[in-house]
């Protein structure tokens, strides 16, 4: 028992020393951050982080989405719009909104997640923290309107089917929303392996986009995708 006592007391001061290099303040301790990572991923929980109220299931998946966007700030941009019009694709369960919303306030926020869980959970987070001018789609952005076969995990993980074992979820033409702006001031894209044929389908829009986060999901065999996807982007 004090050999543990000790490790902790360990860390604690080791995360002490670490903190302030090169990240954010972070509400989140390393206490709350081991206690966090020991709950169950059965059971709807709710926790207060940076003036937000948040909903979440699964402990691993809040941890590293909290530190990648409010200690890393993995989203972070810049516009002159005091107003900007944020597009997020996969947006999981909201965290990714509380963050653009805590960035500009005044921004409009046009929401995509197909995984019924998840939207849930998402509704719950833009209800509980009152968030205005957030508009939220339980649908799949890809390169039609209509439905699509979606392999639903509830979490990060769920992805549009590459067969027919999943089911059927709504899904929105992500060309025809760019279509509709003049300016966009931030694209961000994490819809899990979607992403070469939705920005192929996007390519002659991309360039109302003022900033991009694309996260590329391909195999070692289906590197001129990513290069493909390179071009698209220097293009636009």
């Amino acid at each position: 028992m004090n050999k543990i006592a000790a490790n902790i007391v360990k860390g604690f001061f080791g995360r002490l020393k670490r903190s302030g290099k090169g990240k954010n303040a972070s509400e989140l301790s390393w206490l709350k951050g081991k206690l966090i990572k020991h709950q169950d991923d059965e059971k709807i929980k709710l926790i207060r982080l940076n003036g937000w109220d948040i909903y979440y299931q699964r402990p691993y998946e809040l941890l590293h989405t909290y530190q990648d966007l409010f200690e890393k700030e993995i989203y972070k941009f810049h516009t002159t719009d005091n107003n900007p019009i944020i597009i997020d694709c996969g947006s999981n369960i909201g965290i990714s909104i509380l963050y653009f919303k805590k960035m500009f306030p005044f921004s409009t926020v046009i929401s995509f997640e197909p995984d019924e869980n998840n939207f849930k959970i998402l509704e719950s987070n833009v209800t509980k923290n009152g968030l205005q001018n957030v508009q939220l789609h339980k649908a799949a952005v890809w390169i039609k309107d209509g439905s699509i076969t979606f392999n639903s995990k509830g979490s990060e993980g769920s992805h549009i089917a590459e067969d027919s074992n999943g089911s059927s979820v709504k899904c929105i033409k992500l060309s025809g929303i760019l279509q509709q702006f003049e300016k966009v001031a931030f694209l961000k894209m994490d819809i899990e392996g979607a992403e070469y044929e939705v920005m192929k389908d996007c390519a002659g829009y991309l360039y109302k986009v003022e900033n991009l986060f694309l996260e590329y999901h391909g195999k070692a065999t289906e590197t001129k995708k990513l290069e493909e996807l390179f071009s698209i982007i220097k293009t636009a």
